[in-house]
């Protein structure tokens, strides 16, 4: 025989021989469909979330017939801040999974799920209501194990969907008059009281100064212990409600010719701006508007007394006590 063609039938043979081996190792392998979702519903009729995490629980409505959703809180409720919340029914109203792992899981507690790190409850509108549990993460860290509850498999979604989740628990996306997000920061603030201005500009290294009149001038230290504390609460302002969606008369809250004007510059989108006005009946509170936005906030006292300090005391290092006060 030509012994071309008698190396051409062994090769032949080799790839049949080959392909029937691999086809019938193939079929006694149990292969276990993967699934894209841990369920499915329209976000529209989700109607109440609610997510434990790190021993703290968030739990959030949605009245019937509204858009609205609102915190749930020791008997209180406050409305979400829209920048935080928006998109969350929809991360929840289907899930993705990476992988099914298991038909049937036998040992939650090794992978992180008996007792589970989180427990996450979703209701729509009909009543129904899904609860999923999230445990470790998977060895490589780009994942977490989880399951669903009234179903035996084992499945894994993707981490950094899991850790927006769990936010939900330990950081409520609370009304702020705006937000600061994480990879921006504040480099410089302005606050205007009572006929005096301060500026206060951060420098290369994370020193603070506040800014004076002359030209050229390098600013005089803060101190940095109290300054920490003040930029901490000039990054997340707290809003204590909505007092209308509407300001109708900002005269009658002190807010047509207002008390204080705040202008927070960060390093990545337009300032921030938001203004003070009169106090509340109650004292507690003290009215307060955002610029380029409509709704009438009230904002706590004594955090809007400590904004307007840095106006008319500035918080100087020791050493420069006794500097130039700010400007009228």
């Amino acid at each position: 025989m030509n012994i071309r063609l008698t190396i051409l039938l062994v090769f032949v043979l080799l790839l049949f021989g080959g392909a029937f081996l691999w086809f019938q190792f193939n079929q006694s392998v149990e292969r276990i469909p993967n699934q894209p979702w841990l369920y499915k519903v329209d976000d529209d009729s989700i109607v109440h979330i609610e997510v434990t995490h790190a021993g703290q629980t968030g739990t959030y409505d949605k009245k019937p017939g509204g858009t609205t959703w609102y915190i749930q809180e020791a008997g209180q409720e406050s409305p979400v801040f829209l920048e935080k919340w928006s998109g969350t029914p929809l991360l929840l109203s289907g899930p993705q999974v990476r992988r099914v792992l298991v038909e049937a899981i036998d040992n939650p507690a090794s992978y992180g799920l008996d007792p589970p790190e989180s427990v996450v409850k979703v209701t729509e509108r009909s009543g129904i209501t899904y609860e999923f549990h999230m445990g470790d993460s998977t060895p490589d860290g780009e994942n977490q194990y989880a399951t669903l509850i009234g179903d035996p498999q084992l499945f894994t979604v993707p981490q950094i969907w899991a850790e927006v989740i769990n936010r939900l628990a330990t950081e409520p996306p609370y009304v702020r008059l705006y937000f600061v997000k994480a990879d921006n920061s504040i480099a410089a603030i302005g606050v205007e009281h009572d006929g005096q201005y301060a500026e206060y500009r951060s420098q290369p290294g994370g020193q603070w100064v506040v800014v004076g009149d002359i030209p050229g001038d390098t600013g005089i230290p803060v101190a940095q212990d109290q300054w920490s504390d003040i930029l901490q609460s000039l990054t997340t302002p707290p809003v204590s409600r909505i007092v209308s969606d509407k300001i109708d008369s900002p005269a009658d809250y002190g807010l047509e010719q207002p008390q204080s004007t705040v202008e927070v510059v960060t390093r990545r989108e337009e300032p921030y701006v938001f203004y003070l006005g009169s106090l509340t009946e109650d004292g507690l509170d003290r009215y307060a508007q955002a610029k380029g936005r409509k709704e009438l906030f009230t904002v706590p006292a004594p955090w809007a007394q400590m904004v307007e300090d840095i106006a008319t005391e500035p918080p100087y290092a020791v050493e420069n006590a006794e500097s130039v006060a700010p400007t009228g």
